[in-house]
């Protein structure tokens, strides 16, 4: 008796019996075709809406209702509401064997959903969906509200679809009407599309994740958290988690997604603490922030066991508009102010994300009435926009990661350059030696050549110490051009310099170190007005030469040579070869004596006052 009564109610509304200007323009509702469905339709237009006034009301009962409006753009959105709402529409199977129906609504967590479907001969099909039900027990397969109908061939169906949510949420009329094989490809693609993006999240956090630990940076490990966070989000808020993941579990659909909201939001607050450097920079925003996380932590655990939709929704939207707008300021602050030029890609990043958030208040809250979207529309280009905003904190952390590289070359270079001249220290030259060591290149045909100003200290005494160093800079632009960038060249300290470089011969490298001296007294430096005349006087050993091919031996051989040119008048080129007590060296480089200075050699305090 319900399904029949149902259908004269029905048909009376139909013919202008119970309200003439109600039912007339139901009436005008032609019933839409099965086979022009190939894949969905929208219903606006093409349905009417009624908006519950009591609890529990009745298909009978909402049939009777003079309330029906028609369900069109300006009437799409009925903002933030815990109503139910009823919509109408009908079919025709114009074909001639049964066919199944399925009606949607994608906001994906409605507590409310059932589709009834009115027969001509009065028999009442209902299909219902229970959110809290395993998605392996649901009778299609779909996270969504959906609801499957079988309408008869050449029947006509009056289709009436009841839905709510228990807690007010914004919601809007956006049903979808689908054939059999359009709604089994839409789950499909549907899936695939969620499944594409959380797979781009998750790999991105593992690889953070443990990026971070090995180079044990607080921060990536914190990004890796947040980029969880929005994969979980995802997980859930899109059902995938209920098709692939959890399928027979009906506790996580208890649990909601507000937990991993929480979850991103504090660890978005974390990362910006410690990517922006809020600590040093801002210590009063640095405050807020430990607060933000401090709390987001406790509401992301509390979420767990105490399962408060009401509060937590209104506590997530919250999160989602003040969240993304205070990291896109503070981003902008570091950027501009702070001069982190990595915080460029935040600002963009969050930018995008506040202004995306904006819309959706927007939407839901029917500020902007023209726009015919729902809010579940933008939530979605939403979150797309965060998997890009995490990506582009991917280029920030990058580039973050480029700049400590290069403040590291940077340190390391400055480490081992003498500050005055530019070239290697004593540090650097040990470096470049182990370099040449490692690579096979030492001894081959390197040479080292041991140099020191002649009367260095008369310069200083005489033209002022500035004027010293500008003659320290003339030579060390002099060795830059005369030797190649494989070249090693280094200043010891005060007025001495080490030289190594390769030398087919004896001849060779002393042509070598005697351009270099010619060149050094043939062009004075010129410092206040005044043209500074110098000389400098160099020992040469040849690498091979020296025992044990040792370094340090190599440099007090050069530095007996040096010596000895010092004792014989300065400005000249001695080899060690050279000196008589060590005899020449062979074809080879192999030295008769290869020990270095004579035991008779001067102290070494007599050899400055002699090089001076």
């Amino acid at each position: 008796m319900p399904g029949r009564l149902s259908l004269y109610v029905l048909l009376a509304c139909l013919t202008m019996v119970a309200s003439p200007a109600d039912c007339g323009e139901r009436s005008a509702l032609g019933p839409i075709a099965l086979s022009s469905i190939e894949s969905d339709t929208g219903l606006l237009d093409r349905s009417e809406f009624l908006v519950e006034t009591g609890a529990g009301m009745s298909l009978d009962a909402a049939l009777r209702s003079h309330g029906w409006e028609l369900a069109t753009k300006a009437t799409f959105k009925r903002g933030l509401t815990e109503a139910q709402i009823w919509m109408h529409f009908a079919v025709l199977n114009d074909s001639d064997e049964a066919r199944k129906i399925v009606v949607t609504h994608d906001i994906m967590r409605l507590t409310d959903f059932t589709a009834y479907a009115v027969f001509e001969d009065g028999q009442t099909e209902r299909a219902d969906y229970d959110p809290m039900l395993p998605y392996v027990d649901r009778p299609l397969a779909y996270a969504g509200p959906a609801a499957a109908l079988t309408v008869p061939a050449g029947e006509r169906a009056e289709v009436v679809v009841r839905f709510g949510n228990s807690h007010p949420i914004p919601i809007h009329l956006n049903l979808r009407l689908w054939s059999e094989s359009g709604f089994d490809r839409h789950t499909v693609a549907n899936t695939a599309f969620f499944v594409f993006w959380i797979g781009c999240l998750a790999t991105a956090a593992c690889f953070w994740f443990l990026y971070g630990l090995f180079m044990r940076q607080a921060r990536m490990i914190v990004y890796a958290v947040y980029m969880t966070g929005v994969a979980c989000t995802y997980v859930i808020f899109s059902g995938v988690g209920l098709q692939l993941l959890f399928p027979g579990n009906s506790w996580f659909q208890h649990l909601g997604f507000n937990w991993a909201m929480f979850l991103l939001t504090g660890s978005a607050f974390e990362f910006a603490r410690r990517h922006l450097d809020i600590e040093r920079l801002h210590p009063r925003h640095n405050q807020v922030l430990r607060v933000a996380v401090a709390f987001y932590a406790i509401a992301t655990v509390l979420a767990f066991p105490t399962k408060l939709p009401t509060a937590e929704t209104a506590l997530t939207y919250f999160s989602l508009i003040s969240m993304p707008l205070y990291i896109t300021w503070l981003s902008w602050t570091a950027w501009r102010r702070d001069g982190l030029r990595y915080a460029s890609w935040m600002v963009v990043g969050w930018g995008s994300v506040s202004l995306s958030s904006l819309v959706i208040i927007c939407v839901s809250a029917e500020f902007i009435p023209f726009l015919s979207v729902s809010h579940i529309f933008v939530a979605r280009l939403t979150f797309v926009g965060m998997v890009f905003e995490s990506l582009l904190l991917s280029a920030s952390l990058a580039q973050w990661l480029r700049g400590q590289e290069v403040r590291r070359v940077a340190a390391e270079h400055a480490a081992s350059r003498d500050a005055l001249t530019g070239l290697l220290n004593r540090r650097g030259f040990d470096n470049q030696v182990l370099h040449l060591k490692q690579g096979g290149l030492w001894p081959g045909k390197l040479w080292l050549a041991l140099i020191d100003l002649d009367g260095f200290k008369n310069i200083n005494d005489t033209f002022s110490h500035g004027a010293g160093d500008s003659v320290l800079t003339h030579l060390a632009a002099l060795l830059r051009r005369e030797f190649r960038a494989n070249d090693v060249t280094a200043r010891f300290g005060g007025e001495e310099f080490v030289l190594l470089f390769e030398a087919e011969s004896d001849a060779a490298a002393r042509s070598v170190a005697e351009r270099v001296r010619q060149r050094f007294a043939d062009t004075p430096t010129r410092y206040e007005g005044a043209m500074i005349a110098h000389t400098l006087s160099a020992g040469l050993v040849r690498v091979a030469a020296g025992p044990n091919r040792d370094e340090a031996t190599l440099i007090a051989m050069a530095d007996t040579a040096l010596y000895e040119a010092k004792r014989a008048g300065r400005n000249r080129v001695r080899a060690y070869s050279d000196i008589p007590d060590v005899g020449p060296q062979d074809g080879q480089g192999d030295a008769i004596n290869p020990e270095p200075a004579p035991l008779n050699a001067p102290p070494a305090l007599d050899a400055v006052i002699v090089r001076s």
